[in-house]
C-alpha cells in the first residue's frame, strides 16, 4: 500500500513538473533568455554600447551653397559636417525665416513654437516630441544642428542641384489636394519599398526629392510603410563601391537627408543584404547569400555585423533583414534571427503566406509579401491580386524607381520647390483599392 501510495506521489510530481515547464511563461522566459546570449545579440549591445563615432566634425568636404526665394543664404559661420550630415550654425539659418533664438541652460526656443532640449537632443513642436535625426553641438560659441533638422523644425522643402552643387531651400507648399482616403481600415496591411540604395536611379538628379514626396504622401493618409535599403552600392562594371558611412560626396549627404526623413514620416528602415551582390556580380542584380553564396556561416555574420555597423555609424535605426531576392537556407536564415525580430520573406522550409514566429528562438516573426510586387509600370498584376486576396497575409513590395516616374519636382520663379504627383500612380491606386476592401497599411514593428 505505501508502495503505491509513493508510486501514486512520484507520478503527480513528476505530472506537475512536465506541465510546469511547459507553461507558455516558462517557454518565452527561456526563448528570451537564450536569444540575449547570442552572438548576434551581444555584437548588437556591444555596437550600441559603444561609441562608435570615429569621424570628427570638420568642414564640408565638398563645395556647397545654400539658396532661399531664389538668393544664396550667406552665413557668418562655417557650414560643418559629419557622416554625410551637413550642419549649420541655427542663428545664421533661421535669421532668414524671420525668427528668433532664444538660449537658457539646456532649451534653445525657436520662433517661439519650437523648443530643442539640449539634453534629450529632440525638439517639441505642436505637443510632439521628435528626435533630432542629427548631432546638436556648440561650436566657436554657436549651437549647430542638421540642416535636415533645421528643415523638420521649420517646415521646409529642399531640391540638391548635384551639377551645381547647390541646395534650394523653400517653405513646405502643395500643389495638389491631399487624397481622401476611404473605407474602414479595420483590417491590416503591409507594403514595402524595395533596393533602396545609393546607387543607380536613386542617384540621379530630382530622384530622392521625389522619394520624399511618396514618403510624405503615405504619412498624410496615415499609411505606415518599410524601405529594405541596400547599405552598401557595388557596381564592378562601373568601378563604383559606395559606402555612405565613408564616402563623402553631395550625392550620399542628400541620401541620408532622404533616410532622415523616411524616418521621420513613419517609415521603418531595414537591411537588404549587405551589397546585395557577391564576387563580380553588381548591386541589385546579384544575389548575396543563398546555397551558392556566403557558405562560411562566419561569413555570412560578418556580412551582416558589416552592415549593421554602417546603419550604426551615420544613426539609421534598423527594423529588420531582408535577404536579397529571398536566396538564402535555413541554417542562414538561422543566424540573421540573432540579430533581427523580424525577417521580412518566408521562413524557407515552411514557405509561409502567413506572419509566423521562428520556432528557433520563439521571438523572430516572418513576414511574407504573398502578394507579390509591381512587375511592370501598369501596375495590373498586383491590382489584380489585390482584390483576389484570400487567406493570405495583406502583404507585397514595390520598386519605387517605378513610382518616381509619376512625380514631377521643379522650382517656380519665386524658388518654391513644387511638385506634381499623378493621382493615378501604381501607388495611389494601390493604396485606394487596399483602402476600400477595409485594409490599411500598418507598421510591421506592431505585429
Amino acid at each position: 500500500m505505501k508502495k503505491n501510495i509513493k508510486s501514486y506521489l512520484i507520478i503527480i510530481i513528476v505530472t506537475i513538473a512536465v506541465s510546469f515547464f511547459n507553461l507558455p511563461a516558462y517557454k518565452i522566459y527561456g526563448a528570451s533568455h537564450n536569444y540575449d546570449t547570442t552572438r548576434g545579440q551581444e555584437f548588437l549591445r556591444k555596437i550600441n554600447d559603444d561609441d562608435k563615432r570615429v569621424n570628427h566634425i570638420k568642414k564640408v568636404p565638398y563645395v556647397v551653397s545654400f539658396f532661399f526665394e531664389n538668393s544664396k543664404m550667406n552665413f557668418k559661420n562655417n557650414v560643418l559636417y559629419r557622416d554625410n550630415r551637413l550642419y549649420i550654425s541655427i542663428s545664421d539659418f533661421i535669421k532668414y525665416f524671420r525668427v528668433a533664438e532664444k538660449v537658457d541652460d539646456n532649451n534653445i526656443e525657436i520662433g517661439k513654437v519650437v523648443n530643442i532640449n539640449l539634453e534629450e537632443k529632440a525638439f517639441y513642436k505642436n505637443n510632439n516630441r521628435v528626435l533630432l535625426r542629427g548631432d546638436i553641438f556648440k561650436e566657436n560659441g554657436e549651437y549647430y544642428i542638421s540642416i535636415f533638422d533645421l528643415c523638420e523644425i521649420l517646415d521646409l522643402n529642399t531640391y540638391w542641384d548635384y551639377e551645381n552643387n547647390k541646395i534650394y531651400i523653400s517653405k513646405k507648399v502643395s500643389s495638389e489636394t491631399q487624397e481622401n482616403i476611404h473605407g474602414d481600415k479595420k483590417k491590416k496591411g503591409y507594403i514595402r519599398f524595395e533596393d533602396f540604395a545609393a546607387g543607380d536611379v536613386y542617384l540621379s538628379q530630382s530622384a530622392l526629392e521625389k522619394v520624399r514626396r511618396v514618403a510624405d504622401y503615405m504619412n498624410e493618409n496615415e499609411e505606415s510603410f518599410s524601405v529594405s535599403w541596400i547599405p552598401r552600392y557595388v557596381n564592378n562594371s562601373y568601378k563604383i563601391d559606395n559606402d555612405i558611412s565613408k564616402e563623402e560626396s553631395i550625392e550620399n549627404s542628400n541620401f541620408v537627408f532622404t533616410l532622415d526623413y523616411l524616418i521621420n514620416r513613419g517609415g521603418n528602415i531595414g537591411l537588404h543584404g549587405y551589397t546585395h551582390q557577391y564576387n563580380d556580380t553588381d548591386s541589385i542584380i546579384g544575389g548575396e547569400f543563398g546555397d551558392d553564396n556566403c557558405k562560411d556561416p562566419e561569413e555570412t555574420r560578418g556580412r551582416v555585423e558589416s552592415a549593421l555597423n554602417i546603419a550604426n555609424n551615420i544613426n539609421i535605426p534598423i527594423s529588420y533583414w531582408e535577404t536579397p531576392h529571398y536566396q538564402t537556407t535555413a541554417s542562414q536564415q538561422k543566424i540573421f534571427e540573432e540579430y533581427f525580430k523580424i525577417i521580412y520573406e518566408p521562413a524557407i522550409g515552411v514557405y509561409n503566406k502567413k506572419t509566423i514566429t521562428s520556432k528557433n528562438n520563439n521571438i523572430t516573426k516572418y513576414i511574407p509579401t504573398p502578394l507579390s510586387y509591381v512587375e511592370d509600370d501598369t501596375g495590373e498584376g498586383i491590382l489584380s491580386r489585390i482584390k483576389k486576396s484570400k487567406n493570405e497575409e495583406f502583404s507585397l513590395f514595390y520598386h519605387l524607381s517605378i513610382e518616381i516616374k509619376s512625380i514631377d519636382v521643379s522650382i517656380d520663379d519665386n524658388g518654391d520647390i513644387i511638385y506634381k504627383y499623378n493621382d493615378n500612380s501604381i501607388l495611389k491606386k494601390i493604396v485606394n483599392l487596399s483602402n476600400d476592401l477595409g485594409y490599411r497599411f500598418s507598421n510591421i514593428n506592431e505585429i
